[in-house]
């Protein structure tokens, strides 16, 4: 009894892991969630990469529970059912198999149709446009690029491209298609850059990081950094290779 609810525990916690919570959110999940029955201690330990958990019944780990997690992607309504979820077990809304059969119903969410995402990506990235000054062809333009950007990361996804890799060529491709734009129609190209290349942008990676280790998560806050900062290098020269290629060739960046 005491494995299964401890793997009910750590399910939850490697869902809300894989699905972009912090750390800190996944472990003090997983410890309230173990902490309404009789176990004397209770740790766990909490990575971008992995979860550990053990308890500790009369100075004896009776159990541990170790997941691995290899695929991380960004799903704030997974996360906010889970954290529902967790709150109902710990009151006793649910009983134990109840609880273990929502969180397989919450791991088969599916995610938001891809038509949709095409749109808001284009109506965000012109969006972004606007905001730096940008005009009805600026708005045009990202709207454009954005829908093409969103395209190509969900083709490249599906071929399971390394992540950096996937952002420099939607970076480069980007770039590449906004600079003469610009320069042929005299438009803004600082606005239609920054609000096609915001999409990409390592935002939540870097709030997660900042939040981690101002919580004493020290370990995780620094790697969400790196990653971060990683990030920003590749989409960097992913700007700036495309930029320095029209220029050699003649071009004029306006």
């Amino acid at each position: 009894m005491n494995e299964h609810i401890l793997s009910f525990a750590t399910s939850i916690g490697e869902l809300m892991l894989r699905s972009g919570a912090e750390t800190y959110r996944v472990e003090d999940t997983i410890t309230r969630i173990l902490s309404i029955h009789n176990f004397d201690r209770i740790d766990t330990f909490v990575t971008p990469t992995m979860i550990t958990t053990a308890i500790t019944i009369n100075d004896v780990t009776v159990a541990t529970d170790m997941r691995r997690i290899v695929d991380r992607s960004t799903r704030l309504d997974k996360i906010e059912l889970l954290n529902q979820l967790s709150r109902d077990y710990v009151s006793g809304k649910y009983s134990l198999d109840e609880a273990r059969a929502k969180v397989k119903e919450i791991d088969a969410t599916p995610p938001y149709p891809f038509s949709h995402i095409l749109w808001i990506t284009g109506v965000s990235t012109a969006s972004f446009s606007l905001m730096f000054n940008g005009g009805l062809f600026e708005f045009c333009v990202s709207f454009a690029v954005g829908c093409l950007a969103a395209y190509v990361q969900e083709f490249l996804r599906t071929k399971k491209i390394v992540k950096y890799l996937t952002l420099f060529i939607l970076s480069f491709m980007i770039i590449a298609i906004i600079v003469p734009i610009s320069d042929i129609f005299d438009a803004s190209l600082d606005a239609m850059i920054i609000g096609c290349i915001m999409i990409l942008v390592p935002g939540v990676a870097f709030t997660n990081s900042i939040r981690d280790t101002i919580g004493d998560e020290l370990l995780s806050g620094i790697s969400r950094g790196v990653e971060a900062l990683c990030i920003a290098i590749v989409l960097a020269v992913g700007v700036s290779v495309p930029m320095s290629i029209y220029m050699t060739i003649g071009g004029v960046l306006r």
